[in-house]
């Protein structure tokens, strides 16, 4: 309205200006009509200011309400952006939870399984005829695919108590009824006594003692042997009462698997098979030709003190028979030396000397005769017990083959019957050969003695002449 006003009093002062040479009579009127538009104006203006003054609060109430609605929207955006937020957080961290539990729950299945596997075998194997009804559920159980996480858990728990109440059993020594192998190895019916690491058995009757595992056994072995009467009583008394003293093996079973090992030399050597007897023979053989070898070269005696020496005296004084009465009276080469020399002591010296060459040649085969045969012996005797480890670790092998490694104790059992005809190999070897060198060594001390003779022989005669 105020617009208006300004535009008419403008339009009309254009006018008075204009037309002020045209009607200046009238200009009077003109000004009281642009004052009355002017008053007009500013009591509209007035109104105008009124008005706005009086919409002015309602307007900024209103705009302050709706300040104040836009301030909760936007916190309940940011809420709601928040408790979002919140959401996908929370998801990701009970996810996180969720592979964390899942994780473990496979650990402590494995692990419980790996327990398992170990209770059946470190537990004694007497208790088996206990637990393993406990320990086969358990193990189908778990290869059981349509059962569940817990009812895998419940039947590994089960063994897990069994186990826990099986500790606290054997602390006082626990007694449970069973079966075992006693004499003959015949399966009898008995009492048990588990007190820690150590077993015993007894039935009241002959089959009392330790109670051993042994591989490949159903049940396990009593071991009575070598135990005293009173031990024995004191055993047969605690498995049928349940209380008494029983004896304990500070080796945990050692002593008695040290016993089985020990054999007498001839058992030990026919081990070794077909190829030891072969080894055998030829070290009898050997022994033999060894001392008989020793007494024939110690029964080449020297001539007593001065018997050379008469001869020789003999001899230069012409006495011929007397000289070889006392060559006779020498036995063996030495005697046959020194016939020779006094038949020929008239000869040449060159001629002289190779007479007795010849006899001292004469007397070296029988000296070193079947010598030959202990040294073949000493070289043959390792190749042979070579040969028998050889044909033993090849039949070990084909074992092998047939029923696998799992049995350790009888694949070292056989390795070692296999190294049984090398080590008599060696056994025979060594004695043959230092027999040989000594033989051999006294062999040529009795040549180096003959030829000595000889020489002292033919230097007398030289010098008597």
């Amino acid at each position: 309205m105020h617009m208006k006003a300004v535009k008419t009093l403008t339009l009309g002062l254009a006018l008075a200006t204009g037309l002020s040479t045209l009607a200046q009579p009238k200009f009077e009127d003109v000004a009281q009509r642009a004052t009355k538009d002017i008053e007009d104006a500013q009591a509209e203006l007035a109104q105008l200011r009124n008005r706005i003054a009086g919409e002015k609060v309602p307007i900024s109430i209103r705009l302050t309400e709706l300040e104040s609605e836009v301030q909760e929207k936007r916190s309940e955006y940011q809420q709601v952006v928040g408790a979002a937020e919140n959401r996908t957080v929370d998801l990701n961290t009970l996810q996180d939870r969720v592979s964390v539990h899942r994780d473990t729950n496979i650990y402590l299945k494995n692990l419980m399984s790996s327990y398992i596997k170990s209770f059946s075998t470190r537990i004694d194997e007497s208790e088996l005829q206990v637990q393993e009804e406990l320990i086969n559920e358990a193990e189908q159980m778990l290869e059981n695919t349509a059962a569940s996480d817990s009812e895998k858990y419940s039947a590994q728990i089960k063994v897990l108590q069994a186990s826990l109440q099986r500790i606290e059993n054997i602390i006082g020594g626990h007694k449970f009824g069973g079966k075992a192998l006693g004499v003959g190895d015949r399966a009898v019916d008995g009492n048990f006594v588990i007190v820690g690491p150590f077993a015993f058995f007894g039935d009241g009757g002959e089959n009392v003692g330790f109670a051993q595992g042994r591989p490949n056994a159903a049940f396990p072995l009593v071991k009575g042997d070598g135990i005293s009467p009173d031990i024995l009583a004191a055993i047969t008394n605690t498995t049928s009462t349940g209380e008494g003293v029983v004896p304990i093996d500070s080796t945990e079973g050692d002593a008695f698997k040290l016993a089985e090992l020990e054999e007498t030399l001839i058992e030990h050597a026919l081990k070794g098979g077909t190829t030891i007897y072969i080894i055998l023979l030829l070290a009898f053989c050997a022994l033999l030709v060894a001392i008989f070898k020793l007494f024939e070269i110690t029964s080449v005696k020297r001539p007593k003190i001065g018997a050379l020496q008469q001869i020789l005296d003999n001899l230069n004084a012409g006495k011929k028979q007397e000289a070889l009465e006392i060559a006779n009276s020498v036995d063996g080469p030495f005697g046959d030396l020194l016939v020779a020399g006094v038949e020929h002591h008239d000869e040449e010296k060159e001629l002289l000397e190779e007479v007795l060459y010849e006899r001292l040649l004469a007397a070296q085969p029988k000296l070193e005769r079947f010598l030959a045969f202990i040294a073949l012996t000493a070289g043959a005797a390792p190749l042979l017990g070579l040969l028998g480890t050889v044909t033993g670790m090849i039949k070990t092998f084909k074992l092998i083959t047939v029923f696998g490694t799992g049995d350790a104790a009888s694949l070292s059992s056989g390795i070692s019957e296999a190294l049984i005809t090398t080590e008599y190999g060696l056994y025979v070897a060594i004695p043959s050969l230092l027999a040989q060198a000594l033989l051999t060594r006294m062999a040529k001390g009795k040549l180096g003695e003959m030829e000595q003779a000889s020489v002292a022989f033919v230097n007398g005669l030289s010098k008597k002449s």
